[in-house]
């Protein structure tokens, strides 16, 4: 089966590289979504032999997505896994994401940090996303624990499916809950997560209120 990895990125010149080199030792193509950035991020990306598709300004990680998920499309993926630019997740757990979509028992796979036991995230960002997965789990009607997690695999009819509303943090639950009211077998599987304090990443706290509202007015 041929696997893309799709990098959303926003000026992440110091870890792209890493991530890129990493990710093409278990995929077939590594697709970088350059969101506007102003660094070094194309530069890095390139070198470390990514195929980039860049936004002239930045359009949010949703946009992102959809732009890589597409490209992937466009490259005859068969299975394509979504992972973050800032070296939070580890390219070596692909084939865990992937397995389930391999073995066909699932569409979507979310790899889930709250499944990790030791996982490491911070305590703020655990309780809204406990919070957060526990409404989209009740909208989707599946129990989801990481519901915000950017580390999935899926198969390409569920890529090419994907239609998003949200450009930015949105995204997350909005495809989970899109997917599962379309029938598509979603699941998820633990895999080991690295924080760095020096790094803030993800929704913050309007992103939150943005994403529950979503969830309980949704289009």
């Amino acid at each position: 089966m041929k696997v893309v990895c799709v990098i959303p990125a926003h000026n992440e010149e110091s870890t792209i590289s890493s991530v890129v080199r990493n990710a093409r030792t278990i995929c077939n193509l590594v697709i970088v979504v350059d969101d506007g950035s102003t660094d070094k991020t194309v530069e890095e990306a390139t070198k470390a032999k990514a195929k980039v598709v860049s936004h002239i300004i930045r359009l949010g990680v949703g946009a992102a997505l959809s732009t890589g998920l597409r490209a992937a499309s466009n490259h005859d993926a068969e299975i394509i896994v979504t992972l973050d630019a800032d070296e939070q997740h580890d390219p070596k757990e692909i084939p865990n994401v992937i397995a389930p979509i391999v073995d066909g028992k699932a569409d979507l796979v979310i790899g889930s940090r709250i499944l990790e036991k030791n996982s490491e995230m911070p305590f703020q960002k655990l309780v809204a996303n406990k919070i957060l997965s526990k409404l989209t789990s009740f909208a989707s009607g599946i129990e989801i624990k990481d519901s915000q997690s950017g580390f999935r695999g899926m198969s390409r009819h569920v890529a090419d499916s994907i239609k998003y509303e949200s450009t930015d943090y949105q995204w997350a639950s909005e495809m989970i809950i899109s997917l599962s009211k379309r029938g598509f077998r979603i699941v998820d599987v633990p895999i080991k997560t690295v924080y760095f304090k020096s790094r803030r990443r993800g929704a913050g706290f309007r992103d939150a209120i943005k994403i529950l509202y979503n969830i309980l007015h949704p289009k």
